[in-house]
């Protein structure tokens, strides 16, 4: 339940809802730049550009992001890529790195 809240927390400092829903590209990974192209959106969006550290302890990180959505099945891989692909389909982007 914890690791549900503080990534819930994380993808809310994104605009993004937490949703327990397989990652768009569920069966073939994303390519692995996915998140690099992703993470270039978010921030031409203004959705992200603050680091962790200057967020409230303790800090979850994108990549203890990653594999605490991996844990409760809501993406494939606790990879970025599958994150990249996860943030983005939640916002509604179609990222060509990412499908």
């Amino acid at each position: 339940m914890k690791k549900i809240a503080v990534g819930a927390a994380t993808l809310a400092l994104l605009a993004a809802p937490l949703a327990a829903a397989p990652a768009a590209a569920a069966g073939h990974g994303p390519h692995p730049s996915c998140w690099g192209q992703a993470s270039a959106v978010f921030a031409q969006m203004q959705m992200m550009g603050e680091h962790s550290s200057s967020f409230p302890t303790p800090r979850v990180g994108l990549r203890n992001l990653a594999r605490d959505l991996a844990e409760v099945g809501a993406i494939e891989d606790d990879g970025m890529a599958d994150l990249g692909v996860f943030v983005a389909t939640e916002l509604g982007l179609e990222i060509d790195a990412c499908l």
